[in-house]
């Protein structure tokens, strides 16, 4: 007799301390759910129980090199299975997890890889270039072991660099005693997240926290052993990773995994692999949508879908056009206090305050510009009523825990309210701007501070603005991010005062800007100035130059856009706007 506590128990059942992991809920799914498909990737299936016995090879092996609980390992590898038997069989000895931004470079990579003090590394061989960059900038713990997972193939490895297959294969597939050891406290894993100090933070994140979201969208997901989601979303993102493989370990359900998105097979494989949910960002959902239409497009399997991000408009064309049951539009953060769910799929709103009966945090008033917390005559926040926009807000407590980042207490506690609606209570500052609608449901209005939301990455306008001005001949570089209409989230701006008889070889800057920044943290835009737009305490200012916009016909300054075809900045044209407000042009 099965005597599993239901998602709803075993969530109530988190709120103290739990002999609960990831290993030990793919030990259970193992017996359970052997021969059942856990992973489906390029036409290869395996079970929960072969993906059982492959993290166990990780972990036994690991653990004869002296690894153990709380320790930390980081992985650098794109999306496929080796991903996550890696991070599953590390998981198993309580070692911490780094999950490395495969979409980062230079810099940005080796800061990474230098603040999770990991001890050992696994480098998919698609990335050993990327690494080899930065290699003698990383500072590894000792013993500072670098793996490369070669995925089959006969590459030689650069030297210093061991070849992971034949020494995982004398591994024992048996359950390591350790999985017993960690409980729903430990961390599991550290996800990258960007802040406005110019490099990301590494997040901490729970086991627990991994549990309840594997078990929510299990709920709502209606998920069991015979469904199947797909997954095109990066490993190393909360969605991919927290969500996304959660759920398939929690649920049974299987994972469909794709190493990249693509608009023009997704109802291929929905279709071919028989897929009832789908994770999404809501770039995705509108790449989907403006594919041509088809005849059979509302002939399909896929009955849910949640994510975040979509556009308000377009919940209800896709639902119609594709024959959606069911669209769970959600927020949340990477550092994951809280979860908010739009339960009742109404269009435009992100989430609800309330869920399954907890109170996830609250709307407050501020200051819109700079995010100054307005207080009444006792000094508490003041709650934001139907129709105000204010700061979001989510509560710290036993079940919805703030990690922290790692390496940095002063960004932890400068993310850490207290005492905000009455003495003793606990918040974690969200830094977004939502209204607040009827019924507790919010929707997304924007990002506070120096961060804005662009292709589902959080970009931080500090590092790109450091990036911008290495290039030189400019006096102040001041970044932003803009809206385009039709498009979701900010895309990045950037207003440029040049040093005192400088000009610029435009092409030149494209070409730098591209070889120094990932797509989404490019600045499509550049607007000419001829002063700082600063403050006196040399605080940049932007909301009137975001309100602004790039419309040639209204912006007097000399414009800029980042061609995606030639990659270099040419005249903003009345032409070129009218191509992007269009969409002629897709970048």
């Amino acid at each position: 007799m099965d005597n599993r506590k239901s998602p709803f128990e075993t969530i109530s059942s988190l709120a103290q301390t739990q002999t609960m992991s990831l290993g030990s809920e793919l030990e259970y799914q193992a017996v359970a759910l052997q021969n059942s498909p856990a992973l489906i990737f390029e036409d290869h299936i395996i079970t929960f129980g072969e993906l059982n016995a492959l993290a166990n090879r990780y972990a036994n092996y690991f653990n004869t090199l002296g690894l153990k609980k709380g320790d930390v390992a980081a992985i650098l590898m794109e999306n496929r299975p080796e991903f996550l038997i890696a991070a599953t069989g590390l998981s198993k000895l309580g070692v911490i997890v780094s999950l490395i931004n495969n979409g980062v470079r230079k810099e940005v990579l080796a800061h990474a890889l230098n603040i999770c003090d990991a001890k050992m590394l696994i480098v998919g061989h698609e990335l050993l270039e990327a690494f080899g960059e930065i290699r003698d900038q990383v500072h590894l713990q000792e013993p500072g072991t670098i793996f490369a997972e070669k995925e089959g193939q006969d590459i030689v490895l650069p030297d210093g660099i061991l070849d992971l297959k034949p020494l995982l294969e004398g591994a024992s597939e048996q359950n390591p005693p350790t999985t017993g050891t960690v409980t729903s406290d430990d961390v599991i894993v550290y996800i990258y997240t960007s802040g406005t100090t110019g490099f990301p933070k590494a997040c901490a994140v729970t086991q627990k926290r991994w549990l309840v979201l594997g078990n929510l969208f299990t709920i709502f997901g209606q998920l069991d052993s015979n469904s199947t989601q797909y997954m095109v979303l990066p490993l190393y993102h909360n969605s991919g990773f927290d969500i996304g493989y959660s759920v398939t370990i929690v649920s049974g359900a299987a994972m469909a995994l794709r190493r990249k998105f693509s608009a023009r097979n997704f109802w291929h494989d929905v279709r071919k692999h028989n897929v009832n949910i789908f994770i999404y960002v809501g770039e995705l959902c509108r790449y989907i949508f403006n594919q041509p239409e088809q005849p059979d497009d509302g002939d399909n399997p896929l009955k849910i879908i949640a994510g975040n991000g979509m556009r308000g408009d377009l919940m209800e064309p896709l639902r119609k056009r594709f024959n959606l049951e069911t669209i769970y539009e959600i927020y949340g953060a990477t550092e994951g206090v809280g979860s908010f769910v739009n339960l009742e799929q109404i269009p435009g709103m992100c989430g609800s305050l309330d869920l399954l009966g907890r109170r996830q945090g609250e709307v407050i008033k501020c200051d819109l510009n700079t995010g100054e917390i307005i207080k009444d005559e006792n000094g508490y926040a003041v709650k934001c009523g139907v129709g105000e926009t204010g700061l979001l807000i989510c509560e710290i407590n036993e079940l919805n825990v703030f990690a922290g980042y790692v390496n940095n207490p002063e960004a932890t506690e400068e993310k850490t309210l207290h005492n905000v609606l009455v003495e003793g209570d606990c918040y974690f500052d969200s830094g977004d701007l939502v209204c607040l609608g009827e019924k507790d449901y919010f929707s997304f209005v924007d990002r506070l501070g120096d961060t804005f939301r662009w292709k589902s990455e959080n970009v931080s306008t500090n590092q790109v603005s450091n990036e911008v001005n290495r290039f030189g001949q400019m006096e102040d570089v001041n970044v932003y991010g803009v809206q385009v209409p039709g498009m979701e989230g900010r895309c990045g701006m950037a207003a440029v005062k040049l040093l005192e008889g400088e000009t610029i070889d435009w092409a030149k800057l494209g070409s730098y800007v591209c070889e120094k920044l990932p797509p989404y943290a490019r600045p499509y835009f550049i607007r000419v100035r001829d002063t700082i737009d600063a403050t006196n305490s040399f605080k940049q200012l932007k909301t009137q130059l975001q309100n602004e916009g790039f419309d040639p016909s209204l912006v007097k300054d000399q414009l800029y856009f980042l061609d995606p075809e030639k990659w270099e900045y040419v005249p903003l044209t009345a032409e070129i706007y009218g191509k992007i407000i269009d969409h002629t042009i897709k970048f």
